[in-house]
């Protein structure tokens, strides 16, 4: 038995530092280092909330291929439950190149008809008796359309569980009017790209007034190193941080938010520890080579996790 299910994508991720983007398609060019780690907003959340302490299990699709096969070794290896049917012969793991600039903001380049892309309801496996759903980033595959998402989210709501729900980049145009299944969830988070993009309105405030008229219950909007918008009210991180590498970082914030929120905290250390734990993302190069680092980190300046 698993407390927390994470529904969503992993792959293989190349990253490259310090990429200056005016130069990088001029022909020849040596960037600062190339590393490769594993990624994907469902990955990220299932690693993140296991090393935190917490029984998760993984629902996601990859490739009966040598990246399969190192993305398995990593879940086994961090304790994630995950069914073996989530690797398939006829998928390609999903890879992604990941660019990473000066200021450790990235650009990236996917593979269209990778597993990510692919990922569908019938690789979805909920565990009954677990308390927290969390489904890593609406929009991420393109074969799940808004009718799957309203079976998908109201069966969930009909078991009886917490549902998270993450978002990522719109790829069609969508807009919050059109999300019939906002009503299921219980904690909605975007960023302040997405949240512009689903509402077409530059005001957060009204975007966040907009996803709860929708039905989303709590709504949470990433705001980077500013923190991040619940309320009508700004939530600031309380240190300040070099950013080497934002890879993951609002999936580390959504990771520390469904941690507190499993250990029953209330909402303002939901959203300081979720904010904390993006901070600290960004200070690692890699999706989740920062929560490796976590008990050590708690150890030395008194966190509890």
């Amino acid at each position: 038995m698993s407390s927390i299910n994470i529904l969503g994508a992993a792959c293989v991720d190349l990253l490259l530092s310090t990429v200056e983007k005016e130069k990088f398609f001029s022909g020849k060019y040596k960037v600062g280092s190339m590393k490769s780690r594993f990624g994907g907003d469902g990955l990220n959340q299932a690693i993140n909330l296991s090393r935190m302490g917490n029984d998760v299990s993984f629902s996601f699709l990859a490739g009966k291929d040598m990246y399969g096969d190192a993305i398995k070794a990593f879940l086994d290896e961090n304790r994630v439950n995950y069914e073996t049917s989530s690797f398939k012969d006829d998928v390609d793991t999903y890879l992604s190149l990941m660019m990473i600039m000066e200021d450790g903001e990235h650009l990236f380049v996917g593979n269209e008809n990778g597993s990510l892309r692919l990922f569908d309801l019938n690789d979805i496996f909920i565990d009954e008796d677990c308390r927290i759903v969390s489904f890593g980033s609406l929009f991420i595959s393109k074969k799940i359309d808004t009718e799957k998402y309203e079976r998908l989210f109201s069966s969930v709501k009909e078991k009886g569980k917490i549902l998270c729900v993450d978002c990522s980049t719109p790829k069609n145009g969508e807009h919050v009017k059109e999300l019939s299944y906002l009503k299921y969830i219980d904690h909605f988070f975007c960023n302040i790209h997405e949240a512009k993009m689903l509402c077409a309105c530059d005001d957060l405030f009204e975007c966040e007034k907009m996803f709860k008229e929708a039905g989303a219950y709590n709504v949470i909007i990433k705001l980077g190193k500013d923190g991040c918008l619940y309320n009508g009210k700004v939530y600031s991180p309380e240190e300040q941080i070099k950013c080497i590498d934002s890879t993951g970082a609002g999936d580390a914030f959504v990771s520390g938010y469904i941690h507190s929120l499993n250990k029953g905290e209330n909402m303002e250390k939901r959203l300081s520890f979720a904010n904390h734990c993006g901070g600290m993302a960004c200070q690692y190069i890699g999706a989740n080579e920062w929560s490796a680092h976590l008990l050590c980190e708690r150890d030395m300046n008194g966190i509890h996790i």
